[in-house]
């Protein structure tokens, strides 16, 4: 009988595959690793197959501008931080003229590595990323987020904007997010977390959250400053944190409804001052909208926006049509709101 040749595990080719992906295209890519990556290669054709169907995916999510993406990423975290992913991921691209469904094995994952492990959305993007526990969080507009995952601790640093967690219960790694001036802890819960101008608002609709003042502290409170100064927020409340100051308060459901409503893409608004919801729609695109009638920025708005700016351009649209508002555009990006004539 002559000699048997071994075909390679797909599993272990695609692994392999998105291993070079991510090494060749980080910034420190040295010619060492080019001459294996090329000796790599050589060895068997479902190694160049593999490699080029994971370059001709990257490629063409690349060309999709703005997306809503649900990244897989545990490898890329730390290796001690659990086991393996399914070899199959879902990524869910979300484009203006509908929703595509693209199956990856494991590209943006490693191609993440190189940029560690911070995500960041523009202006009118948003992103929903699943952890290596099964834990997640959702991105909302021009936000960044670092995330620190081990054996011991699990740590995220909100830096700007707004994201949603839904911790997956682990009572001996508690779940941190440090944002601005103050840490939040949870075990297994859900909540919001908004980084504003003049502070912090954390939003519970699961479980309980304990937010700490902690300036000066870069690292996680301990227990002992956890149980003298946390001010715990409940499933249905809100805690406003500014300086020192928290408040906490009761949230309606349609209030806590219309708080989360950003993660379905959409804003809801009844009998706002117009100019909170110019305020808000502004998140969500490039214009910027000004008020030059005082008159206007106390008149009840409500409707249904999208997170976009198509949804700041239906604001407009409103106002003109509805309430017979004059709508001037300077040209550089500034759309000034007139009152109707009198």
């Amino acid at each position: 009988m002559g000699d048997v040749h071994r075909l390679p595990r797909t599993d272990d080719t695609e692994r392999e595959a998105s291993a070079w992906f991510a090494r060749m295209n980080a910034d420190d890519v040295t010619a060492d690793d080019r001459i294996r990556f090329k000796t790599w290669l050589r060895v068997h054709s479902c190694n160049a197959k593999a490699y080029a169907e994971l370059s001709g995916t990257w490629q063409e999510l690349e060309k999709s501008g703005p997306l809503v993406r649900a990244v897989y990423f545990g490898q890329v975290m730390n290796a001690a931080a659990a086991p393996p992913a399914p070899r199959r991921r879902w990524m869910v691209v979300a484009m203006a003229a509908g929703i595509v469904a693209v199956v990856v094995g494991g590209a943006w994952n490693l191609y993440k590595q190189k940029q560690e492990t911070r995500f960041q959305t523009a202006i009118g993007e948003q992103a929903a990323v699943a952890l290596p526990d099964g834990s997640s969080f959702d991105l909302n507009t021009n936000s960044r987020i670092w995330v620190d995952y081990s054996q011991r601790r699990r740590v995220i640093r909100l830096e700007r904007g707004e994201a949603f967690f839904k911790v997956a219960h682990d009572t001996q790694r508690p779940f941190w997010v440090r944002a601005g001036d103050y840490w939040v802890r949870a075990v297994g819960t859900a909540f919001n977390v908004y980084l504003r101008p003049t502070g912090m608002e954390v939003t519970v609709s699961e479980g309980t959250v304990e937010v700490v003042n902690a300036t000066a502290n870069e690292s996680p409170p301990s227990d002992a400053a956890i149980t003298e100064s946390a001010a715990a927020v409940t499933a249905g409340e809100q805690a406003d944190a500014h300086g020192r100051a928290e408040v906490i308060h009761a949230l309606t459901s349609a209030q806590l409804s219309r708080l989360l409503a950003w993660r379905k893409s959409s804003l809801y608004f009844q009998d706002q001052p117009l100019i909170d919801v110019v305020n808000e729609l502004m998140r969500y695109t490039t214009l910027k909208i000004q008020l030059d009638d005082d008159a206007l920025r106390q008149l009840p708005v409500g409707g249904t926006f999208q997170t976009s700016p198509e949804g700041a351009e239906a604001l407009l649209t409103m106002l003109h049509d509805g309430f017979g508002t004059t709508i001037r555009r300077d040209g550089e990006g500034r759309v000034h709101i007139e009152g109707p004539p009198k």
